[in-house]
């Protein structure tokens, strides 16, 4: 096959990869009729706030947290942009459905975009099959929420960095830390990057710094909630990630690290990234480049912290697989499409054997588990709306709802806006409102407290509540042994009851 055909067929495999990931993302998307994960739910509500009230508006429905006072939108543009997805479409679950497609088939083409800059022509669809064979990575597509645009946003950042376009990096810089509290964190990738240009050059481009530095200060300033927006950053990107790495505040799964199988099976690419690395550094010894000591860099730093919490694994993943894709290019010869074999073309043989076989054992493992992840999803959300709906109905509007997890208010915002609850996206936000409060909103809510009746009516001043089976049982069983309470609806998931 000569080079030319050789290109196209190049170019026809890595197009098909990627469409095949597009369809894959629609396919998974509907194999639930609800929505994945609880905060899809309040996040295209928020988007209707914001279409009924404007950019500033009140958030009562989390009357026990800094929201209820100090309230700042921490994804503001990304509400912004669901907008359309909410206005244009019936039933706004079903645009925030559409919405989660849309931006992980953004994501999914940038990261294709990357990869064709930064490796071999041969690599690219491998490189985009080893992003869709982890399940717990693909999951991330199906959510309908920012963190597949900071994804994408965290990549061209770096990009833009390693190659000193200033206006570029100022712009993505200014949208991203609209878009999700995390934005300052493009200073880090700044610092990271100068930091391994300095190694190499002995000199630091502080002109990258400065541009990054101020179109944060102009991100913040320019946001409707200023300054409240600054102890938003503080609390989310600050004491979330140092609570997440000490016991005292009861944080969501994502926080916590996975088990060592769980981490293998999932992360099957990752386990060959890390023996790949210093197999190729050690026998081939490339010369390697600045994007790769970049990406390689950040990588390691997202790599270090997944032990901690499982969340930094998503972020890392897609650097830790352009490191690799980098490394390898800077092996190969610049212009000869194809990478020298020093060792024999058996064992080149048998190792494209092996990675065959490993990518279809990791493809149907990755299947199964989102099969039950899509399961799983439609039997809680279905709970969670119609408990939504039930409140709607039977509670009165602008009743305080009393909810035993702090997570259980996004799906509540979202289906019943109706009511008012306690705390909504991180227990945070009620523990630096009121830490005394917290501790006794997690003690009613486990069944220790020793009269959750005068808690719940007279210092909280709600009068309907609802109590999850999962995790607790205590006070539901309390629920039924105080005839003060009574019991309006009941499942296998959770009760909802009212206060005499």
């Amino acid at each position: 096959m000569n080079q030319p055909a050789k290109d196209y067929f190049y170019k026809i495999s890595a197009l098909a990869v990627l469409l095949l990931g597009i369809a894959s993302i629609i396919i998974v998307q509907f194999w639930t009729p609800t929505l994945f994960g609880a905060d899809g739910y309040l996040h295209i509500r928020m988007a209707e706030f914001i279409k009924d009230c404007g950019l500033k508006y009140d958030f009562h429905w989390a009357r026990y947290s800094t929201f209820a006072a100090n309230f700042a939108d921490k994804d503001l543009l990304y509400h912004v942009l669901l907008i359309p997805f909410a206005k244009f479409s019936a039933d706004i679950f079903f645009g925030a459905k559409l919405s989660a497609i849309f931006f992980s088939s953004i994501f999914l083409i940038v990261f294709f975009i990357m990869l064709r800059r930064y490796t071999i022509k041969p690599l690219v669809p491998l490189f985009l099959l080893a992003l869709l064979m982890s399940d717990r990575f693909f999951y991330l597509f199906c959510w309908p929420r920012q963190i597949i645009i900071v994804i994408a946003l965290t990549i061209l950042g770096i990009h833009f960095l390693i190659e000193e376009k200033y206006p570029q990096v100022f712009c993505l810089t200014f949208i991203y830390c609209l878009i999700h509290v995390s934005g300052p964190y493009m200073f880090l990738y700044a610092i990271l990057t100068e930091a391994v240009r300095f190694l190499n050059n002995r000199k630091i481009n502080f002109k990258s710094l400065g541009i990054t530095a101020l179109a944060i200060a102009a991100a913040y300033l320019i946001h409707p909630n200023f300054p409240n927006n600054i102890l938003v950053f503080y609390l989310n990107s600050i004491m979330v990630p140092v609570y997440s790495m000490k016991w005292g505040l009861e944080l969501g799964a994502e926080f916590f690290p996975i088990s060592t199988r769980e981490y293998l099976l999932s992360y099957p690419f990752l386990v060959l990234c890390v023996i790949l690395l210093p197999v190729v550094g050690v026998f081939l010894r490339p010369k390697t480049a600045l994007r790769t000591q970049v990406f390689l860099v950040i990588s390691l730093v997202y790599f270090v912290f997944s032990f901690l919490s499982q969340r930094y694994i998503a972020h890392g993943y897609p650097l830790i697989l352009l490191g690799l894709a980098c490394y390898i290019r800077d092996y190969s010869k610049e212009g000869a499409g194809r990478v020298e074999i020093p060792f024999p073309r058996i064992l080149f043989c048998l190792g494209m054997v092996f990675l065959v076989v490993f990518g279809v054992i990791s493809g149907v493992f990755a299947y199964k588990n989102l099969r039950q992840f899509a399961f799983v999803n439609k039997i809680y959300d279905t709970h969670y709306e119609a408990v939504g709906e039930f409140l709607r109905r039977n509670a009165p509007k602008g009743e305080l709802v009393f909810h035993s997890n702090w997570s259980d208010s996004q799906y509540l915002i979202g289906v019943n806006p109706d009511n008012d609850y306690f705390v909504t996206f991180d227990p945070v936000y009620m523990l630096y409102y009121d830490r005394s409060l917290y501790n006794l909103y997690r003690e009613v809510s486990f069944g220790r407290a020793k009269d959750p009746y005068a808690v719940i009516k007279h210092t909280f001043k709600a009068n309907y509540g609802y109590a999850g089976k999962n995790y607790f049982g205590g006070l539901i069983e309390q629920v039924r042994q105080d005839s003060r309470f009574k019991i309006l609806g009941e499942d296998g998931l959770g009760i909802v009851f009212k206060l005499e």
